[in-house]
Parts: C-alpha cells; structure tokens; sequence
C-alpha cells in the first residue's frame, strides 16, 4: 500500500463531498462521511506542511511535533503570518470538525467544501514557497 499522499488525501475528501467512488458512496450510505471527510482534509493540510519543511529545513521536518512544525511557519523561516494564520484556523477547524461530540452536529457539505478549497490552496501556496536563503 502506498502512503496517503496530501493529493490523495483531497481526492479522497472530494470523493465523499461528492458521494462518488466506492469511498465515496460507501461513507453517505453509513453517515459518517463528515468526519472522515473532514479527517482526510486535516491530514492532507499535515502532510502539505511535513513537505514544506522536507523542502525548504529538514532540520524542521525532523520534529515530531506536528504543532511545532505549524508554529514555526509564523517566523523568518516560515512563508509568513497570514499563510501561518490560515493554516491554524484551518487545522483547529477541521480537528474540532473530526472530532465526535453528542451535542454537536457535524459539519455541513458546505463547510467541508470551502475547508478542501481552503487546504488545496494553501498547499499549492506552500509547494510554490521558495527555499529561504541560508
């Protein structure tokens, strides 16, 4: 089996948003296609940050932490507060979406929707960042 790749991740949430594909169909059939769908955005956004740092600081991409890795995108070696600011709301979003509480209903088509679009442009963002000079 092939690692799930950030692109797989999105074509994997865009098949359930729009109940195609065996995944797809399978995930409106049972009902649980808002938070796996909004688990699959969430770790195409984690995968889209670990290849920034692979990139432009190995060191970086070393850490385990996966919410150092996001707080570092606000300093000098980072693409910058607003693109850092994006991608926080965007985690916390999708990570409370993925979440199962009973008294809360789970995000909307809509809402998973405007997050994919969200992630994929700020993926494409950060693969177009260039390396910082050292």
């Amino acid at each position: 089996m092939t690692a799930p790749t950030p692109a797989r991740c999105l074509a994997a949430a865009d098949q359930m948003l729009r109940g195609a594909g065996p995944l797809g169909a399978a995930a409106v059939t049972a009902g649980w296609w808002p938070r796996a769908c909004a688990c699959l955005i969430r770790l195409a956004l984690e995968g889209g940050i670990d290849a920034y740092w692979r990139r432009t600081r190995p060191v970086v991409a070393a850490c385990r932490q996966g919410r150092a890795k996001q707080l570092m995108l606000r300093g000098r070696l980072g693409p910058g507060g607003t693109v850092a600011r994006r991608i926080a709301f965007a985690w916390a979003t999708l990570s409370a979406a993925a979440h199962h509480h009973c008294y809360e209903v789970a995000p909307t088509a809509v809402e998973l929707r405007r997050l994919h679009t969200e992630v994929s442009a700020l993926l494409t963002h950060l693969s177009r960042e260039r390396t910082p000079e050292r």
